[in-house]
């Protein structure tokens, strides 16, 4: 799991959960195909997107988890499927 706040990440990995330090090193330690869920406030979708599509390949999986509208992500699936995700 990754979260902006050390603090939360740490407190998770003592309770059995495996922290990232970021986006990339958390997009790498999945097996692939891999599968990301956000679970992100709705205004922070679309650059928690950017971010993480970066490290991720065609066959991959992006799930938002959120409370986006679904308008919302129908254009960002449309927007995605070019890249095989």
């Amino acid at each position: 799991m990754f979260d902006v706040s050390p603090t939360t990440i740490s407190e998770l990995v003592k309770e059995g959960a495996k922290g990232a330090a970021s986006l990339r090193e958390l997009v790498s330690a999945l097996a692939r195909p891999r599968l990301v869920w956000l679970m992100v406030p709705a205004a922070a979708v679309d650059k928690t997107i950017s971010d993480v599509v970066a490290y991720m390949e065609p066959g991959d999986t992006l799930i938002d988890g959120g409370n986006s509208y679904y308008v919302d992500d129908l254009r960002r699936a449309k927007q995605l499927q070019p890249k095989g995700l």
